[in-house]
């Protein structure tokens, strides 16, 4: 005889939702997860396969310990929160996208986790539609290639860079590029910045790329960010500035020696990142530092944003500056923001003794260097004089703007001018 109906078990619906491990209510502190059948049984698949000694292994162990950082009273910062939409948050962890609502199913302040989807983009990433963390290689010449089929979940040490204060591990982050390898050669050059020792050694180490795809317009990509006079981004630069985030913490964690530097767009997302981590209170104990090339974001707020996360700042040289109009208005914001840094400098990070000195040069910055390429102009005047240098100037912001002459590293817009007229010369 069978059970009488109203005993029997009940089918659970697979679009209902269920608390997913240990934090169901009252047993311990922290978020509650929620899932519906279909993906209670994805994230129980993925635990199991997290036990296993292999890369799907350890592929699994990167989403079961993202979701986990859910259960936290903030949100990770690789989360993004979705416009006009306050409880809809989006993690970027490795090669998933899990897109959950923050409400309160037990009532109470305290607010729950459910999940609304899990996203596989590892495939995206490996064709090159995704942002994602690539090791690069040198070959021959200025040729740099991907080491390998698929992209890194985490940044890690090797035996060429070691991640310590002597060797530390340097990672590039793109602007606008054709596609992974144009994206390698150009950081490969700028990395080196000129320096016959740096190159070298870095082709000797190889380098790390986070690699920010790019839209399918030169010229708009050369605007994006600075429409709104660097603080604006694209979707795309939103994800990656979350995935590096999510490095930059982690590599924080491990106690890791980094140096990131980025062209272009890429220092958008590299200040929107140490933003966010400065959001967080993170302190990164002077052990990880950047580098921006030819920025077309603000200078200002990624010096802010370094300052205020305890990057590595002793160094003065941290960006270069070339006059090209992206650079000029989104980067310098017409020499301002050089400025400013040093008022900052000056405000902040001066002690009694040493503002009359530091108040000398920032009244000297100003009255020699103007509101006009900071350090250009300067350079110019005193070896051209004002009528010529101001043509020299001009040309050099002509040339900049021109998609050939941003294939290298140049230290100074003579150089950079010189290496185009060259070029010039032979094609004539």
């Amino acid at each position: 005889m069978g059970q009488p109906p109203s005993i029997q078990s009940p089918v659970q619906s697979s679009s209902a939702l269920q608390a997913w491990g240990s934090n169901s209510a009252g047993s311990s502190s922290g978020r509650a997860i929620f899932a519906n059948g279909h993906h209670q049984q994805l994230l129980d698949n993925f635990r199991q396969l997290s036990t296993q000694q292999s890369s799907e292994g350890f592929h699994a162990q990167t989403l079961i310990k993202a979701v986990n950082s859910l259960r936290g009273p903030a949100s990770p910062v690789n989360s993004m929160l979705k416009p006009n939409s306050p409880t809809r948050r989006l993690l970027v962890a490795g090669g998933f996208e899990i897109e959950y609502e923050l409400n309160s199913y037990y009532g109470g302040c305290q607010t729950d986790v459910e999940i609304v989807d899990i996203r596989m983009a590892m495939e995206d990433a490996r064709e090159e539609r995704r942002s994602a963390l690539w090791s690069i290689e040198h070959r021959s010449g200025d040729q740099w290639v991907q080491g390998g089929a698929d992209p890194k979940l985490q940044l890690e040490p090797s035996p060429k860079m070691a991640g310590k204060k002597e060797s530390p591990i340097k990672v590039g982050v793109n602007g606008h590029s054709e596609d992974l390898a144009h994206a390698a050669t150009a950081l490969g050059k700028r990395m080196a910045r000129g320096d016959e020792g740096k190159k070298a050694s870095l082709e000797y180490t190889g380098f790390q790329l986070l690699y920010v795809p790019s839209g399918s317009s030169a010229l708009v990509n050369e605007w994006v960010s600075i429409k709104s006079l660097g603080l604006n981004g694209t979707d795309e630069q939103r994800r990656a500035s979350r995935v590096l985030a999510q490095h930059m913490y982690e590599a924080h964690e491990k106690q890791l020696y980094v140096e990131w530097t980025a062209h272009k767009h890429g220092a958008w997302v590299l200040t929107e990142a140490m933003q966010q981590l400065a959001h967080k209170k993170v302190n990164l104990e002077e052990r990880q530092k950047i580098f921006l090339s030819d920025a077309s974001s603000s200078h200002l707020v990624a010096d802010r944003a370094r300052h205020a996360i305890k990057m590595d700042t002793k160094d003065s040289t941290w960006h270069n500056i070339s006059p090209g109009p992206a650079q000029l208005v989104g980067g310098l914001h017409f020499g301002v923001g050089p400025l400013l840094c040093l008022a900052d400098e000056l405000r902040h990070r001066t002690s009694k003794d040493e503002m009359l000195g530091k108040g000398g040069d920032l009244l000297w910055q100003s009255g020699t260097k103007g509101l006009f390429v900071t350090g250009a102009a300067t350079a110019m005047i005193s070896t051209a004089g004002v009528p010529a240098s101001l043509a020299i100037l001009g040309a050099s912001i002509l040339i900049a703007s021109l998609p050939g002459a941003r294939d290298s590293h140049y230290k100074n817009p003579g150089q950079q001018l010189g290496a185009w007229l060259n070029r010039f010369r032979k094609q004539g």
